[in-house]
Order: C-alpha cells, then structure tokens, then sequence
C-alpha cells in the first residue's frame, strides 16, 4: 500500500514540508493540500519540499508540482526542492520540472539560497 507521510516545520527562512514515502494518485490529494497550505500561509517567503526520503513520484505527483510552481508565483512564494533521491531526480530532469523548480543538495541550501526569479 503506497503511503506518503508530510511534516511541516517552520523556520526563521521558510517553510519546510518533509516529504517521506510515494507520491502518486492514492497520495496525491494529501500533498497538493499540503504544499498549497504551504505556499499561501508564507506570504513573501519560501516553502522548501524535502525529498530526501521520498522514494517515488508519479505524474500526478508532477501535476501538484506544476500547480504549486503557479501558486508560488501568484503568492511571490520560492518554492524549491531539496535532496532527491536519484530516481526522481531524474524524474524531474525528463519532464524539465527542473528549470522551473530550484532544486538543492540539501534543505539548508535551499533556505539560504538567494531569493531570484525563479
């Protein structure tokens, strides 16, 4: 049974959603309400997904991904991705969500990361 578990911890430079499990259409509700909640409650912030041990994500989990990017722009939210595993990685290089979505080695880089245009 896929399962998807999301911790969300605040800090002095954003919100960070630790993300542990899969991502794909049994999960994909709670996530999208989860990065939505995110991103609207950190007006002029940042909201960090940490992937570090997300093990899956499938194209519903990228379909939340691409809306998040637009709601991130509309609240002048960073959104970025942190630490993913090599396979969705490669997930989100193939389907160019990449050069949409920083993405960091770690979460404290994505926190400190200069705020640019995304």
């Amino acid at each position: 049974m896929p399962d998807l578990t999301i911790s969300s911890t605040l800090h002095s430079a954003g919100r960070v959603l630790a993300l542990s499990g899969e991502i794909d259409m049994a999960t994909e509700h709670n996530f999208q309400e989860a990065v939505t909640e995110a991103l609207v409650t950190q007006p002029h912030g940042r909201v960090v997904l940490d992937c570090t041990d997300l093990r899956f994500i499938d194209s519903s989990g990228l379909r939340v991904l691409i809306r998040a990017h637009k709601t991130a722009k509309e609240h002048q939210v960073l959104l970025a991705i942190a630490a993913p595993i090599h396979r969705v990685l490669q997930t989100l290089r193939v389907t160019s969500l990449d050069t949409r979505i920083p993405i960091f080695d770690t979460v404290s880089e994505a926190l400190t990361a200069p705020f640019g245009d995304g």
